[in-house]
């Protein structure tokens, strides 16, 4: 590999980490901006949602889009408008000027992810080791996500809610860094193709290999957002301090994207459909014991739902390689559908699961989503699937 295609990827990689570490600083500063602008809870759900689904649903436009670029605009300015305008979500002082500035920032995230992700495949294009520096890119994302809450706390406790607007320091010379260390896009790489957004879609999405793809990618996002919300609520009500809860969902992140980092060397080893049966077939055994040790064993319980999170993501980059490598022609539209529009349709599981936890307690829902991975490791893999990881065993 070219010394300017590893900076790229170091670039790349890195942007991902301040993108995605932006898009969950807000999470433990809601009780604090509610208070503060004397909103409704209901109110500010309702933005947080929309602000998620349009992160999540219009990265496949995005990557349409950006597909047809020659520049590296989404790169840019998606790390810029979500380093600037997420910060500034804290301070507004109007419900008007939150929600402009959530959205904004929301939109920078989307942005970004989409055009990204597809240099990570053009710059490591052919390169055996692409699964690899995918996984990287990947995992260097989730744990990101995973320490935001835990820095943004931090400061705002410490030195107020202002001093968060000093968080859009490192996320603007980010950006400015990998401008200069990232290449421009190779003019052949370019999208030519002069059809429309929505025949695309459907092109892609009328392959079952794709659509199986897609869906273990949803049920993987559905699982993953399911366990990160709910069971602080089972943590609590077993004694769990705030700031113990807090520091257990971030390792249960972080071992997310170490996990993910780690897939392509599993995959080395078992082949890609025996990591996403590792993967699935392992969350349902280790989420019934975390439920059978919580009350008698607190601490052994967290330590196996940490443990989980290794297992939930780790079939994410092998997955994704094997998506870009089907829809060659249109990297970026692929890379939106299954890191952003999966994470959307896999936050539907939210709805639904809330009323199962309302009226069946909050343990059913681990039980029921670790279940729905289980059979999905049975049939979700179709022979066709099968047959696109033995191929790519083989290359």
């Amino acid at each position: 590999m070219k010394n300017a295609d590893k900076k790229a990827l170091i670039g790349l990689s890195a942007g991902h980490f301040m993108v995605d570490w932006y898009a969950s600083i807000l999470v433990p500063l809601y009780p604090v901006i509610t208070a503060k602008l004397g909103i409704s809870l209901s109110f500010i759900s309702t933005i947080i949602a929309f602000g998620h689904m349009l992160s999540s649903m219009l990265q496949p436009l995005f990557g349409y889009i950006s597909d047809k670029l020659k520049h590296r605009t989404f790169m840019f300015w998606g790390l810029v408008m979500a380093s600037v305008f997420i910060p500034l979500t804290v301070v507004s002082n109007s419900a008007k000027f939150l929600t402009l500035f959530l959205i904004c920032g929301m939109c920078g995230n989307a942005f970004y992810h989409p055009q990204v992700t597809c240099l990570v495949n053009t710059f490591s294009y052919n390169n055996p080791k692409l699964a690899k520096y995918m996984g990287i890119f990947l995992g260097l994302g989730t744990i990101g996500y995973a320490i935001g809450p835990v820095c943004s706390s931090g400061v705002v406790a410490s030195y107020g809610e202002h001093a968060l607007m000093l968080f859009s320091i490192p996320g603007i010379l980010t950006a400015i860094l990998i401008y200069f260390v990232v290449p421009k896009i190779p003019t052949d790489t370019v999208c030519k193709t002069k059809d429309g957004f929505f025949v695309i879609m459907k092109e892609i999405l009328s392959s079952k290999t794709i659509l199986g793809l897609v869906l273990i990618a949803v049920v993987k996002s559905g699982v993953s957002i399911s366990f990160g919300t709910y069971m602080p609520f089972l943590l609590e009500k077993n004694g769990f301090s705030l700031n113990e809860i807090g520091l257990i969902v971030t390792l249960f992140f972080t071992i997310s994207g170490i996990a993910t980092m780690l897939s392509s060397k599993i995959e080395e080893k078992i082949g890609g459909a025996n990591v996403i049966r590792l993967s699935f077939f392992s969350i349902l055994p280790l989420t019934l014991l975390t439920l059978f040790v919580l009350e008698k064993i607190p601490v052994l319980a967290a330590v196996l739902f940490i443990v989980t999170g290794f297992f939930i993501l780790l079939s994410v980059s092998v997955t994704l390689v094997s998506a870009q490598k089907l829809v060659n022609k249109n990297k970026g539209v692929i890379s939106g559908i299954m890191q952003g529009f999966s994470w959307g349709l896999g936050a539907l599981f939210l709805a639904p699961m809330g009323f199962v936890g309302q009226y069946f307690g909050v343990d059913k829902i681990l039980i029921i989503m670790s279940s729905i991975a289980f059979l999905t490791g049975i049939f979700g893999i179709s022979k066709e699937l099968k047959e696109v990881f033995d191929s790519e065993a083989k290359v």
